[in-house]
């Protein structure tokens, strides 16, 4: 969340003459001993192996969370578990990604089978071909995670080994709930998968799986993919402990909240970090203490934001020339409000009981990789990037309309637009596409649209064609002018667009891949002299 927004406000309040203190420190918190037991939890991966690259702190990759995981393992006794679409992501890229999206499903389930995944539950995506295709996928991939909740014996694919029975009950409608037991340490752990994508209504199911759950575990973990108000409901069922919460899609991690007598937890997308649970003394009996350091600064967010709130009005109030009298119960609160946040912090363990810890660890840029696993990475961009070449190589652009301008590249206005052209040169977008070349992308089909001229246009660029000599390489002119043979053979007739409208700009520079991109900000860095800027 950015702050910039209540620095704003805080400025705007210091101004208007509210001369309170700034609220103080948090206190530092007390250090939590190694946990009995310790879960870790992936949520809606949708395939992702790792981050694009191209925004601000681009987090994840499997790497990263290979080399983290291995390293919270080390600690306490942990299971991994994953809630969500797992394997595949968005279909963006039609039939002729199929090979490079089926040798990525493999090449992450096996990366995900050697970090010990001990169960997941897939969604919607995973199985938008059907439940069988996924199963073909998991046979293919030799994925042998329990997948709860879909692999079923009913669903298995034609003419494939018969599928491990399913754990749970599985008589009359194939069974929306699968049951995978697991020991760690001193605990016995239920996970429990639940589907609302195949179900209105799987509770029932939920329900009777508890019932038959026989004999009683130390843990009761559910692996749900919907929606909160379903999270909300699971958590609420006698005998459940916690809720991992995936199909949220875009929604970032989540802070433990309580239903019931149990919680729900979300971690967030697409590998950009770890959920990690913490439990203290998970066999004994009674409710759980939430100790998190987490829930405690998402709190402190929420007083620092009403805190904003009230300081503006309070300069605002100021400003207007009210009384000091009028200022006087609104100056109190807020320095109430400063009191209670200096008075916030996680409550210490119990001595007693059973009790958790839940935080969200990012996987930053610097955080360290796991050798094994990134040498997989490069060999798979490689493999894929040898395939396309070949496999795509035919694949061209859709042609122009008869008498309709084509793309000739930014080479052709060099002689008239020297200044322009020589500014372009260094510009990021006039290196765009070697920066997929020096990391083997340059015919990944997720990739290399936004760093061509004219991609999938009429006379423009293919993953594979890029014009006469590679003239479309890079973000080149006519990337936000159009199509320049026409302007080329009589520019005073055929002028090109000297405005770019900001969707030209988002269809590439959007949230997941220019997280701080602001429209007419970054216009503003385009406009240079020989570049919408008189020469100098």
């Amino acid at each position: 969340m950015s702050t910039r927004p209540m620095l704003a406000v805080l400025v705007l309040a210091m101004a208007c003459g509210d001369k309170s203190a700034p609220p103080p420190e948090p206190p530092a918190e007390p250090t939590l001993p190694t946990p009995d037991l310790r879960v870790v939890a992936l949520t809606d991966l949708e395939g992702y192996l790792e981050p694009c690259g191209c925004t601000s702190r681009p987090l994840g990759g499997v790497d990263r969370m290979a080399a983290r995981l291995r390293a919270l393992s080390t600690e306490a006794p942990t299971i991994f578990v994953a809630a969500g679409d797992l394997l595949l992501g968005p279909a963006a890229h039609g039939a002729d990604a199929a090979t490079q999206e089926r040798w990525r499903a493999e090449t992450l389930a096996a990366i995900l089978d050697e970090l010990g995944l001990v169960a997941a539950v897939p969604g919607p995506t995973d199985l938008r071909d059907g439940p069988e295709v996924f199963f073909a996928l998991r046979q293919e991939a030799r994925f042998a995670t329990p997948v709860l909740g879909a692999d079923l014996p009913a669903q298995r694919a034609p003419d494939t080994a018969p599928a491990p029975p399913q754990e749970g009950p599985v008589d009359g409608p194939p069974a929306l709930v699968g049951v995978h037991r697991v020991t760690r340490g001193e605990s016995l752990i239920d996970l429990l998968g639940l589907s609302a994508t195949l179900s209105d209504d799987p509770r029932a199911r939920l329900r009777d799986a508890l019932e038959a759950d026989t004999p009683d575990p130390s843990l009761r973990l559910a692996l749900v993919v919907g929606d909160r108000r379903l999270a909300r409901d699971v958590a609420s069922t006698d005998g459940i402990d916690f809720v991992v919460l995936g199909g949220l899609s875009r929604v970032d991690a989540m802070p433990p909240s309580e239903a019931g007598s149990g919680w729900v937890l979300h971690g967030g997308r697409h590998g950009q970090g770890l959920l990690v649970l913490d439990l203290y003394r998970p066999a004994a009996s009674g409710p759980w203490t939430d100790v998190s350091r987490w829930s405690v600064e998402t709190e402190r967010e929420s007083h620092r934001a009403e805190m904003g709130t009230l300081e503006a009005r309070l300069g605002e109030w100021s400003a207007a020339g009210r009384s000091e009298a009028e200022l006087a119960p609104q100056r109190a609160r807020l320095q109430e409000m400063r009191d209670a946040l200096a008075r916030l912090r996680a409550p210490a363990l119990p001595a007693e009981g059973r009790a958790f810890a839940a935080r969200w660890e990012p996987l930053d840029p610097d955080a360290a990789r796991d050798p094994g696993v990134r040498a997989r990475l490069d060999a798979l961009d490689r493999r894929i990037n040898d395939h396309n070449r070949v496999a795509l190589a035919d694949r061209a652009p859709p042609p122009a309309d008869e008498g309709a301008p084509t793309f000739v590249g930014s080479t052709r206005c060099q002689s008239c637009h020297t200044l322009a052209y020589q500014w372009w040169e260094q510009h990021p977008h006039g290196r765009a596409y070697d920066t997929l070349t020096t990391r083997r992308k340059e015919f990944h089909l997720d990739c290399v649209g936004c760093h061509v001229t004219g991609y999938e246009r009429p006379g423009g660029a293919s993953v594979t064609q890029l014009g006469d000599a590679g003239a479309l390489r890079h973000v080149g002119c006519e990337s936000c002018h159009g199509p320049g043979s026409d302007h080329l053979i009589d520019p005073r007739e055929n002028s090109l667009a000297r405005d770019t409208p900001a969707h030209v700009c988002t269809s590439c520079h959007n949230e997941e891949h220019s997280d701080r991109f602001v429209y007419e900000a970054y216009r503003a860095t385009l406009l240079v002299p020989g570049h919408g800027r008189p020469a100098e």
